[in-house]
């Protein structure tokens, strides 16, 4: 038996729905980089696109729009970093390329590709990538033939942070921009939202947001008073594969981090730290089975983790949810508070060899 991650796509569907009639009528693109956060970029977007009809995505490299676009060749597919124009004859027919500097774009309109899709990155306060303000509106009246200029959009280093004052400057930047350029006549796309600025009452949306995290079914928003709207899609289960019984004081897995304080059963699962198990979940994780949680205890290993069964004897086979599922203890908007950090990693963190079923 093998660990699985179960992808819902029912949560999907509910939570693209959820986003696309709080920002309508703007367009909600779908962001499937990172393996769709580790829930599966061909089968969210083979979803998304035959079963909601969605056209449009984004993904961050280019090698991630080659994949998609494989199977789906008439999508549009965003691709949020650079591609280097040594790179342009390998890009899918129907991808929009993001530019964030001036000699991108002057390479790109001279080189031999013709009619290239391009939105403009700009830089409002993330200082991540992308160009200015002042250099977009250059750009954008720039008269060339191989430089198709559909969209400006830039991205939010706070959306997700109580503290609303880059926020506001950033959408502030962004407003003024867009006014000038549509006062010149500019009429392509223009997109500033990501999930949690999505979730902001009082967010423009233009005429685009990307959803990220919210479509997997995240409220990443400071009050998260969403996520009761919002369906976690992944649940991952391991199979239990052995059951032992420990003496009180014996120890626990590598380095004796844990040790039986009564005697009980220490059952095995098939997870770990290759699977996306992390160490850091060492004697604090939790998994669940039949609506009861049990503490994960000793070193998490590479393939394997323990847990501490008491006086129980489930079946070996039986498949404890290890992550996400119906129990509060072990979702995963839990575990990411445990080892401080955000339901992203945790999700983009779940390995290859973990079958993912939909």
């Amino acid at each position: 038996m093998e660990t699985t991650c179960q992808v819902s796509l029912d949560a999907i569907t509910q939570n693209f729905s959820y986003f696309k009639k709080r920002v309508y009528p703007a367009q909600v693109i779908p962001v499937v980089k990172a393996n769709a956060y580790g829930h599966g970029a061909l089968k969210i977007t083979e979803h998304l696109h035959e079963v909601l009809g969605v056209e449009t995505f984004a993904v961050a490299t280019l090698e991630e729009a080659r994949e998609l676009a494989v199977l789906f060749p008439h999508i549009s597919i965003l691709i949020f970093s650079r591609v280097f124009p040594s790179e342009l004859p390998d890009v899918p027919e129907h991808a929009i390329l993001t530019v964030g500097s001036v000699e991108d774009a002057k390479s790109i309109s001279e080189s031999q590709s013709s009619n290239i899709r391009v939105h403009l990155n700009v830089n409002t306060g993330m200082n991540r990538l992308g160009i200015t303000s002042e250099q977009a509106q250059e750009l954008i009246s720039w008269k060339t033939s191989n430089l198709q200029i559909e969209g400006v959009y830039s991205h939010f280093s706070s959306s997700d942070t109580s503290s609303e004052v880059v926020y506001a400057r950033q959408n502030d930047e962004f407003t003024s921009l867009v006014e000038k350029l549509r006062a010149g006549g500019f009429q392509g796309m223009a997109h500033l939202a990501n999930s949690a600025a999505g979730l902001h009452n009082n967010q423009k949306s233009f005429d685009a947001i990307r959803l990220g995290i919210g479509l997997y079914g995240y409220d990443t928003s400071p009050e998260g008073k969403h996520q009761t709207s919002l369906q976690p899609a992944m649940t991952i289960k391991a199979p239990l594969i052995r059951i032992a019984k420990v003496s009180a004081g014996e120890s626990v897995s590598y380095a004796e981090k844990w040790q039986a304080a009564v005697d009980t059963n220490i059952g095995t699962l098939r997870i770990g730290y290759a699977d996306g198990y992390v160490r850091a979940l060492t004697n604090r994780g939790l998994v669940a089975y039949n609506g009861k949680s049990y503490p994960v205890v000793g070193t998490v290993t590479m393939d394997h983790i323990m847990i501490d069964l008491g006086q129980d004897e489930p079946t070996t086979g039986a498949m404890f949810e290890v992550m996400g599922g119906a129990i509060a203890a072990v979702q995963i908007n839990r575990i990411s508070n445990i080892l401080n950090t955000i339901p992203y990693e945790i999700c983009c963190s779940i390995s290859p060899r973990v079958k993912r079923n939909y």
